[in-house]
């Protein structure tokens, strides 16, 4: 009994004493790492290692462009955390998490409007591999906060999302290695003008190209609050309204269908009242309010469209007299609904049909999707 006490007192000695070691050598190491990337600075404040649960801590990592004038960072965190996943270990796999807690990403434009902060530069693939020893199988976010500024115009823009939240698990295939997309993903966050927005992704992230299927829906986002985008790149504002979208993408071996279906409702965009605005601003916006007027839903009080799109990753068709004719559609025969369709999947892919036309949209509707819709809702009743 004293000579396994003893071992453990040395076990646990050992520890602490590689701890001691390894933290400077590895601080030193992501810090070297950090500063490779390609017209960008990093910095990490400090590393903690956890031997016990072969884990280590990265607290207030930070990375900075180079080039530019850009009073935040492009990247900060809290604290990103890195370890084995232990449960997977019961399956027979040796794979990691990631943990990033609080991070702060930036895309931004300088005051000069000259350089863009956008992260393109880099291979960040190849970053977060030199950093994780493991293929990472589980990869959490947890309240994120995504942001577009404009430094050139005045007021600057500032849009983005908060809270956002992100759970990937399953990436290495660990388990259901018979399912098709073995991965699931899942996106929550609060948007500009108190929207939520909402994302469900299933995926086999080990194929070179990637087969996968993603939905996403936007509720409710306020368009008043987007006064200083619509200033600096459209010279109007919503007075009022409601902005909704849903989206649907699939793609199997490089081949995908999908759509992006974005409606607003209740909008007012001309302000006569408004002293402030020149007459030429006035005008554009009676113009702007006068379209939407005219294409809008009148019983429902909504403009909207369906923009599907098709092809490969190395050709995209946009259906563009499809998406018009929705906006036809949507104003004078049948109002969409702000929804998923729940039309779009791996057996859409191959079925991708070319632009349907305009008057033919105007009409018979998007024929190929709502038959779509009826047969899953009778496989859901089965």
């Amino acid at each position: 009994m004293k000579t396994f006490g003893k071992i453990l007192l040395g076990l646990i000695v050992l520890l602490v004493i590689l701890n001691f070691l390894l933290e400077p050598i590895a601080l030193k190491y992501v810090n070297k790492t950090l500063n490779n990337i390609e017209g960008y600075r990093g910095e990490v404040k400090d590393l903690d290692i956890a031997l016990w649960r072969g884990a280590y801590r990265i607290d207030s990592l930070k990375l900075d462009k180079l080039n530019g004038d850009f009073p935040e960072p492009f990247f900060a965190t809290e604290a990103i955390d890195i370890s084995i996943e232990w449960r997977a270990l019961f399956n027979g796999a040796i794979v990691g998490e990631i943990i990033v807690e609080k991070p702060k990403l930036i895309f931004a434009v300088e005051p000069d409007g000259e350089e863009v902060q956008a992260g393109e530069e880099n291979d960040w693939v190849q970053t977060v591999k030199d950093l994780v020893p493991l293929q990472i199988n589980r990869f959490e976010i947890i309240d994120g906060n995504i942001r577009y500024k404009d430094y050139s115009p005045d007021p600057n823009v500032d849009v983005g999302l908060t809270n956002f939240n992100v759970l990937a698990t399953n990436l290495g295939n660990v388990v259901d290695e018979g399912e098709l997309l073995p991965s699931h993903v899942a996106v929550s966050s609060n948007t500009s003008g108190n929207g939520k927005l909402n994302a469900q992704m299933d995926i086999n992230v080990l194929k070179e190209i990637p087969d996968f299927d993603f939905s996403m829906e936007i509720d409710k986002m306020e368009l008043t609050y987007l006064k200083d985008f619509t200033d600096a790149y459209a010279n109007f504002t919503f007075k009022e309204g409601n902005l909704y979208v849903s989206s649907e993408v699939a793609m199997k071996d490089g081949k995908y269908d999908g759509y992006v279906k974005p409606l607003i409702n209740n909008v007012s965009v001309v302000d006569l009242d408004d002293s402030t605005t020149t007459f030429w601003r006035k005008a554009w916006e009676v113009v702007v309010g006068g379209v939407i007027e005219v294409f809008e839903n009148q019983k429902k009080d909504q403009f909207a469209t369906k923009v599907p799109f098709s092809g490969n990753i190395k050709d995209t068709d946009v259906a563009i007299w499809t998406t018009l004719g929705n906006i036809i559609r949507n104003a004078f025969i049948e109002s969409f609904n702000k929804n998923i369709d729940s039309t779009v999947n791996l057996k859409s892919v191959n079925d991708a049909e070319e632009d349907e036309g305009f008057f033919k949209t105007i009409f018979n509707g998007d024929k190929k999707n709502e038959d779509q819709a009826k047969e899953k809702g009778k496989e859901e009743k089965k």
